[in-house]
């Protein structure tokens, strides 16, 4: 309750109680505390709500309406913080989400489906998007990204695991522009992510870093393999979404000697104080899912 509500409460027990003595008894305060913080209310309204006299109180027709409109506003008070404690206690309400196209397309979509199937009164509101977006500014509850660790100490992240990626092609492209060394991609056609231009190789003996020269550039790594399963180029995927393609789709591993490297995936979010128990309970289901 604010300091207001706190007087109100204490004239009420004083009206209840039949004097400043037996309140400040039954309250374990100094007589002294009690009548001072209602003489402070009396002040603030500029009204007298007590009638004073060495052996009773009684309340003076301002004090009667006062007293009434007190009683109202502690039952609604009681109520409200009744209505919080149990949304607090309930997994339940609306968690926005940013997180980068590559969580989009792989890891999230099983990440979400599986909690609501336990929390059906979450909802996500999601927002794909590459960049690093201020958490705060833009509401935003969580964010899922890729990269290094963050240096922000305003956040806190943690590590869910590795993207491991691959290089891949359709085998009529491979057909008709054979890869057969890492070097052969410098003239390759490719389809590049805008975040990753720079494709970084390692052997058992050598590590080498490819620029590429790309002939399509895309946010999604879903429309990279469906471009490869078209025959229009190479490009580095994640395992995930080569393993699925089948078929006509069927992409092939290239140069399976030389290791892409992976990225870092993080969920990352502001603090863990005061949050609703729809976002701890998320937070604790999605590093419990990658431990």
């Amino acid at each position: 309750m604010t300091a207001h509500a706190d007087k109100m409460a204490l004239f009420a027990e004083v009206v209840d109680a039949g004097s400043f003595t037996s309140a400040a008894r039954k309250l374990g305060m100094p007589k002294s505390s009690v009548s001072e913080r209602i003489s402070q209310l009396e002040n603030h309204l500029e009204l007298r709500l007590l009638n004073r006299s060495t052996r009773k109180l009684s309340l003076t027709w301002a004090g009667e309406q006062y007293l009434e409109h007190c009683r109202e506003v502690l039952i609604l008070l009681r109520q409200s913080e009744q209505k919080i404690q149990e949304i607090k206690d309930r997994v339940q309400g609306e968690i926005r989400i940013t997180a980068a196209g590559r969580f989009v397309e792989i890891i999230l979509p099983k990440l979400l489906a599986d909690f609501q199937r336990h929390h059906p009164e979450v909802s996500f509101d999601v927002i794909v998007n590459d960049s690093a977006l201020d958490l705060v500014a833009n509401r935003f509850d969580i964010a899922f990204r890729t990269g290094e660790k963050l240096r922000d100490s305003n956040l806190i992240s943690y590590q869910l695991g590795e993207n491991r990626k691959l290089l891949v092609a359709s085998e009529q492209y491979l057909a008709r522009n054979p890869i057969q060394s890492i070097d052969d991609l410098t003239n390759a056609k490719t389809i590049v992510h805008p975040g990753y231009r720079e494709w970084h190789f390692s052997s058992k003996r050598t590590k080498k870093t490819i620029r590429p020269k790309y002939v399509i550039q895309a946010n999604s790594m879903i429309l990279a393999r469906n471009i490869c399963a078209q025959n229009g180029g190479v490009s580095v995927l994640a395992e995930e979404l080569v393993r699925h393609s089948t078929g006509a789709d069927r992409l092939i591993h290239i140069l399976p000697e030389w290791e892409v490297t992976p990225n870092k995936l993080f969920i990352v979010y502001p603090s863990r104080k005061f949050n609703s128990p729809a976002f701890k309970a998320f937070i604790d289901f999605v590093i419990r899912e990658h431990s």
